[in-house]
C-alpha cells in the first residue's frame, strides 16, 4: 500500500468521524448535504496542514493494524495448511527429530544456497530436528527441471543426496549440471528422466505452489519453524533458526 493511499485512508477516517459529529448535531437532517461535506473537507484540510504529524501517527497505526491482521491470517493459514508438513512423513526431508523446519526454496536461488549451508550444518549439529523441503521452482525453467528431477530422485531413495549435492553447487543449475549431479550421486539417469514425466511429479509441484499461495509465500527461501516465520536469508539466519527451534522446545507449538 503506497503512502498516498495510506494518507487518503487516514483522511477518509477523519472525514467519516467529522460526518458523524455533524449528523449527531443536526437531528432534523439524517444525512449531510453537499455544503456540509465541503465544510468538513475544509476543516480536515486545515487541521492536517496545521498538524501534519497526525498523518504519520495515523499511518503508523494503520501499518500496525495491517501487520497484525496479516500475522493473524498467516497463523490461521499455517494451522490449516502447514500442520500436515510438520506431522506427516515425507520423502522430501532429512532427519527424524521432534522439531520440524520447513523450507520453501528454489534451486537457482543464491540465497537458498546460503540458507542451506546453515540448515545443513544445523542438521548435523542437532539430531533432534527434521528438515522438510518444499520444492517451489519460481525463478526459471531450469529451476523447474531441477525440482522435477529431485522429486523423481525420491523414487530411487536418493532425494536428500541429490538435493544436498545440487544446493552445494555454486552457480546456475543448468540442465547439464542437474543431470551431471544426478549421475554423481548414483542415480539411474534413464529411470530418473522417465520418472520426471510422471503425473504425480507435476501434481506435487502444483500442490506446493497452491500451498505457497495460501501461506503468502512469494519468494525464496522462506522458512517456518513452529509458529514462527523466517523470510529470506538474513545475516543471522542460523541464530534465528536456533532461537525458533528453542522456542518450540521450551514453549511448544500450537500447530505442530
Amino acid at each position: 500500500m503506497g503512502l498516498k493511499h495510506r494518507i487518503a485512508v487516514a483522511a477518509a477516517l477523519m472525514i467519516g468521524a467529522a460526518a458523524i459529529t455533524v449528523s449527531s448535531h443536526a437531528q432534523d437532517k439524517p444525512a449531510i448535504d453537499a455544503a456540509q461535506k465541503e465544510e468538513i473537507r475544509k476543516i480536515v484540510k486545515e487541521y492536517l496542514l496545521e498538524q501534519p504529524e497526525v498523518l504519520q501517527e495515523a499511518i503508523e497505526i494503520l501499518n500496525q493494524r495491517m501487520a497484525e491482521k496479516t500475522a493473524k491470517q498467516q497463523k490461521a493459514a499455517m494451522a490449516e495448511h502447514l500442520a500436515p508438513l510438520y506431522k506427516d512423513k515425507t520423502p522430501f526431508s532429512y532427519g527424524d527429530g521432534k522439531v520440524t523446519v520447513v523450507e520453501f526454496f528454489d534451486y537457482n536461488c543464491p540465497y537458498c544456497g546460503k540458507a542451506f549451508d546453515d540448515l545443513g550444518q544445523l542438521a548435523q549439529e542437532d539430531k533432534d530436528i527434521r528438515l522438510v523441503f518444499v520444492e517451489f521452482p519460481i525463478l526459471s525453467k531450469e529451476s523447474l527441471i531441477a525440482s522435477q528431477a529431485a522429486i523423481a530422485a525420491s523414487k530411487q531413495n536418493k532425494y536428500w543426496e541429490f538435493h544436498q549435492a545440487l544446493m552445494k553447487h555454486r552457480g546456475r543449475k543448468t540442465e547439464e549440471i542437474i543431470f551431471a549431479t544426478a549421475k554423481e550421486v548414483g542415480l539411474d539417469i534413464e529411470k530418473l528422466k522417465a520418472d520426471m514425466k510422471a503425473p504425480e511429479v507435476e501434481e506435487i509441484i502444483k500442490k506446493n505452489r497452491a500451498l505457497a499461495d495460501a501461506m503468502g509465500v512469494e519468494a525464496t527461501p522462506y522458512v517456518f519453524v513452529g509458529d514462527e516465520v523466517i523470510p529470506g536469508a538474513p545475516e543471522d539466519f542460523k541464530a534465528q533458526l536456533q532461537a525458533a527451534i528453542g522456542n518450540v522446545r521450551n514453549k511448544g507449538c500450537s500447530i505442530c
